[in-house]
C-alpha cells in the first residue's frame, strides 16, 4: 500500500539539524469521542503518549525491515543489487485515551536499526502520523505537520547493541500533558515521504513478558551485583529514592569471571546509564533497547534495582517435554528461552546482544522448530517476506541477513532460507501461500548458485565475501570443504524445491531441475568420494551425513559415520552437520546413537554446557563468544518428531502418523505439540521388556501409529499401546 492509504495529507517530520534523539508533541483538541484510531510511524523506533498515557505497550516499534533504498558499501564496493522495500504502520485504538477538550500527543523516538550511527543506517529519525477522530460533530483528523513541536530527549545516546545514556536533568517535566508550555520547543523539518511500500504491522511485538527478582551476589560501597538465575533478553528497573540525585551506570553480562566479577569478554559493552535529579521519578528503563544478560552490576547509589523484566517477542510456548534424561529436559528449556531471547522487531536473531541480526542461515535451520514449539506463526510470515525483499532481483543472490545488515555468510546455508522458511511454514501451518508466491524467487536463487559454480561445484560468492560452507564446528580450522556444503545444499535446494513443486502444481521446471541435480551430485562424488572406504570428505564433521542426506554413498558411508561416532562419543560438527547427522541418525534407524549424541557427557556436547550452568543455547561447542544463540538447538524439534514420534505426512498434520524412535535406554518421555488440527500428545514409559504409548489426538484426527514392525490406526481422544521393547 501506499503512503496515502495510511496517512492521507499527513506530513513525514523531522527534528533539527542539531538534535539527533527527538521529542515531538502536537497538541490537539476533540469533543465527546466515539471512536479515535491512530496510525503511526517513528523512526527508528518511537514510544507514543496520549494525554500522559502510552498508546501501546508494544516496545522497540515499528517492526525491523529493509526501510527504502540506501547507499552503501560492502566489501569494499559500492552496493548495487535490487531488493525489495517497506514499512510497517502501527495502528492503535485510543478511544479511552483521549478526553473532550485539549489533548496533547507526544513521542519519544530512537535510533532502532534506521538510525543507527554504527551500521548503514538509512537517515535521521523521521515521525509521521494520522489520528482519526470520530466525535458528536463528526469525523476529523489530527495529522503530523508543521504544527508539531520538537526538541532534543533527555536519552542524549542510544545504540542498539551498546545501550541507552538518559541524562534526567535535561526531561522536561509535564511534556507529556496538554497544559505543558511548549512555546520554547522548536519547530520541525518536513520531508520527502519515504519511497517504500507501507504495511499495517500484523506480527507479535516485543513486550515486558515476565519479570524477575534478581538476587543481590556481592555488595561493596557504591557497586551492587546481581544474578538473575537465568540468561534473558530485557532490561534491568530501577526506583528513584526521594531526595537522592546523583550517577548510576548498569553494566550486563552473560557470565561472571571466577573471582565473581562480570565477565566483561561477554558483556558486549552493554550498558544503561542514568543521570538522576532530584525530581523523584518510580521508574527508570531504557526506552529503546533491550540486553541480554544473566548478570549485572549496578554503579552508584541514587537508584535502587526493582526488577529484572524479560522482553521479547509475545510469542506463547505452545509445546510440552518432560523425559526422564535430564539433558533432554535442558535442552528443551534451554532452547525455547534462547529462541524467546532471540525474537525481537519481527526477526529471528543470531544473538540477542553481539550483533542481534537475522542471519538467515540460523533461522533457517531453527525456523521449523520454532514453529513447532512456538505459536510464531505470524511471526514468522513476517520474516518470510524479509527475505523475500533482500533477495536480489538481478542475481538471485540471497543476502545472509533478513533485513540486509552487511555480514558474513555463505551462498548455500544461508540463501536456501528463500526456500527452506517458506516450505516449513507450510510443513507445520498447512499454508502453500509463501511458497507460492516466492517459487519464482526460489528458482532465481538456484540461478545464482549455478552462475557462482565451477566444474558443477559451488565455489564462490560476491567478490570479497565469505563463502562459508559450515560454522561453528568443533575444532578449528573448519575442516569440511565450503564447495562441498554449498554443493550439498544446491542439491538439497532442489530436492525441496520439487517437493514444492508437486505441492503447488508447478511441473515446468521439473526436467531442468532433474538435470542440475544429476551434474551436481556427479560433481560430488568426483571431487569428494573415496571409493577406497565409501567416505565422502574424510567422514569427519558429519561429511558423510551431507551426502546421505541427498542420496549419495554407498553402504559403507552409513556404516563408517555409525562406526565413527560411536567411538567420538560427541558432536564434531557445526551448525548445518549437527542438524543433518542427528535427522539422518533417526530417519535411518539409528537412533540409539541420535541419542547417545544429543545425552553424550563429552567436552563437545549439550551435556558440558549444562555442565557449566548454561541456561541457554552457545554459539560454539567450547564456549567461545556468545551464551544465547539458537542454532545448534535446531535438533530439539527431534525431542518431538523423532523420541516422541509426532509427524506428519501432509502439510499442517492434515495427515498424522506417530512413530516414536526405538530407545530403550530411554526409560520415559512425554509431550505434546499444538497443530492447526488441535493439541497432538504422547507419553512413551519403558514397563520390564515392554513399552507402553499413550496417545492423545484432537477431535476428528486419526493418525497412523508405527513402532517397529507394530502399525495400528488410532482414533480421536486417547489411544492406550502395550507392545514388546524389541
Amino acid at each position: 500500500m501506499k503512503h496515502e492509504d495510511f496517512f492521507g495529507n499527513a506530513k513525514w517530520l523531522e527534528a533539527e539539524d542539531v538534535v539527533r534523539i527527538p521529542l515531538f508533541r502536537k497538541t490537539f483538541e476533540a469533543g465527546k469521542v466515539k471512536k479515535a484510531t491512530i496510525n503511526i510511524i517513528g523512526l527508528g523506533v518511537f514510544v507514543g503518549f496520549i494525554n500522559g498515557k502510552r498508546i501501546s505497550e508494544d516496545l522497540f516499534a515499528p517492526l525491523n525491515s529493509d526501510y527504502h533504498y540506501r547507499r552503501m558499501v560492502v566489501n569494499g564496493y559500492p552496493f548495487e543489487e535490487k531488493l525489495n522495500h517497506r514499512m510497517y504502520v502501527c495502528q492503535y485504538d485510543v478511544t479511552d485515551l483521549i478526553c473532550e477538550g485539549k489533548n496533547v500527543l507526544a513521542v519519544k523516538l530512537g535510533p532502532g536499526w534506521y538510525a543507527n550511527y554504527e551500521w548503514d543506517a538509512y537517515g535521521r529519525m523521521k515521525l509521521c502520523f494520522r489520528l482519526t477522530i470520530e466525535d458528536e460533530n463528526g469525523i476529523h483528523e489530527v495529522l503530523s505537520d508543521e504544527t508539531v513541536k520538537s526538541r532534543k530527549s533527555h536519552v542524549v545516546d542510544c545504540d542498539m547493541n551498546r545501550g541507552e545514556k538518559q541524562r534526567h536533568y535535561a526531561y522536561p517535566d509535564g511534556w507529556l500533558y496538554a497544559d505543558f508550555d511548549d512555546s520554547y520547543w522548536n519547530d520541525v523539518v518536513v520531508v520527502k515521504t519515504p519511497e517504500t511500500e507501507f504495511y499495517l504491522q500484523d506480527c507479535p511485538a516485543d513486550r515486558e513478558i515476565r519479570s524477575i527478582q534478581p538476587k543481590l551476589i556481592y555488595e561493596n560501597g557504591s557497586i551492587r551485583r546481581y544474578d538473575c538465575g537465568e540468561n534473558i533478553s530485557g532490561y534491568v528497573v530501577l526506583k528513584g529514592i526521594q531526595g537522592v540525585y546523583g550517577d548510576v551506570t548498569v553494566i550486563m553480562s552473560e557470565e561472571l569471571l571466577p573471582d565473581g566479577t562480570l565477565d566483561m569478554y561477554r558483556s558486549f559493552e552493554q550498558t544503561v546509564a542514568y543521570s538522576v535529579n532530584l525530581t523523584y521519578k518510580p521508574e527508570y528503563k531504557p526506552y529503546f533497547t533491550w540486553q541480554a544478560f544473566r548478570y549485572f552490576e549496578v554503579q552508584g547509589r541514587a537508584l535502587d534495582v526493582d526488577r529484572v523484566v524479560v522482553v521479547h517477542a509475545d510469542v506463547p510456548v505452545t509445546s510440552t517435554f518432560s523425559s526422564s534424561e535430564p539433558i533432554l529436559n535442558w535442552l528443551n528449556d534451554a532452547y525455547i528461552r534462547t529462541q524467546l531471547c532471540n525474537m525481537h522487531m519481527g526477526i529471528p536473531s543470531d544473538c540477542p546482544h553481539v550483533e542481534r541480526r537475522g542471519y538467515t542461515g540460523d533461522g533457517q535451520l531453527t525456523c521449523e522448530t520454532a514453529m513447532l514449539m512456538l505459536d510464531a506463526k505470524k511471526f514468522y510470515k513476517k520474516w518470510i517476506a524479509d527475505i523475500s525483499d533482500c533477495q536480489d532481483r538481478v542475481s538471485g543472490h540471497v543476502q545472509y541477513t533478513a533485513p540486509f545488515i552487511n555480514s558474513g555468510g555463505g551462498p548455500g546455508g544461508w540463501g536456501c532460507a528463500i526456500i527452506v522458511v517458506p516450505y516449513a511454514y507450510y510443513k507445520i501451518y498447512g499454508d502453500a501461500e509463501p511458497m507460492t508466491e516466492m517459487f519464482d524467487q526460489m528458482l532465481h536463487y538456484l540461478d545464482y548458485l549455478y552462475d557462482h559454480s565451477e566444474n558443477d561445484l559451488v565455489t564462490s560468492d560476491r567478490p570479497k565475501a565469505w563463502c562459508l560452507g559450515d560454522w561453528c564446528t568443533a575444532e578449528k580450522p573448519i575442516a569440511i570443504p565450503e564447495p562441498y556444503v554449498n554443493t550439498y545444499f544446491f542439491v538439497k535446494s532442489i530436492d525441496w524445491i520439487l517437493e514444492i513443486a508437486r505441492i503447488i502444481g508447478r511441473t515446468d521446471c521439473q526436467e531442468r531441475l532433474l538435470h542440475l541435480r544429476k551434474s551436481r551430485c556427479d560433481a560430488i562424488v568426483r571431487n569428494f568420494f573415496d571409493p577406497a572406504t565409501g567416505n565422502f570428505a574424510g567422514n569427519y564433521q558429519a561429511s558423510n551425513a551431507f551426502a546421505l542426506d541427498i542420496g549419495l554413498g554407498d553402504e559403507r558411508t552409513m556404516s563408517n559415520m555409525v562406526a565413527y561416532y560411536e567411538d567420538y562419543g560427541m558432536f564434531d560438527c557445526g551448525i548445518f552437520g549437527t542438524e543433518i547427522l542427528i535427522r539422518i541418525l533417526f530417519e535411518r534407524g539409528e537412533s540409539e546413537l541420535a541419542f547417545k549424541l544429543l545425552t553424550s557427557k563429552g567436552k563437545y556436547s549439550f551435556h558440558n554446557w549444562m555442565e557449566q550452568g548454561a541456561t541457554t543455547v552457545w554459539e560454539y561447542w567450547n564456549g567461545h563468544r556468545s551464551h544465547s544463540h539458537p542454532m545448534f538447538g535446531a535438533v530439539t524439534r527431534y525431542l518431538y518428531q523423532h523420541i516422541l514420534g509426532i509427524q506428519q505426512e501432509k502439510g499442517g498434520f492434515e495427515q498424522i502418523r506417530i512413530k516414536p524412535a526405538y530407545i530403550p535406554a530411554l526409560e520415559r518421555a512425554m509431550g505434546s505439540v499444538m497443530t492447526p488440527a488441535g493439541r497432538i500428545s504422547v507419553e512413551r514409559c519403558n514397563k520390564g521388556g515392554d513399552i507402553s504409548f499413550v496417545v492423545e489426538l484432537p477431535e476428528g484426527a486419526t493418525a497412523d501409529f508405527v513402532y517397529g514392525d507394530a502399525v495400528m490406526k488410532l482414533h480421536a481422544g486417547r489411544n492406550e499401546i502395550l507392545l514388546p521393547l524389541q
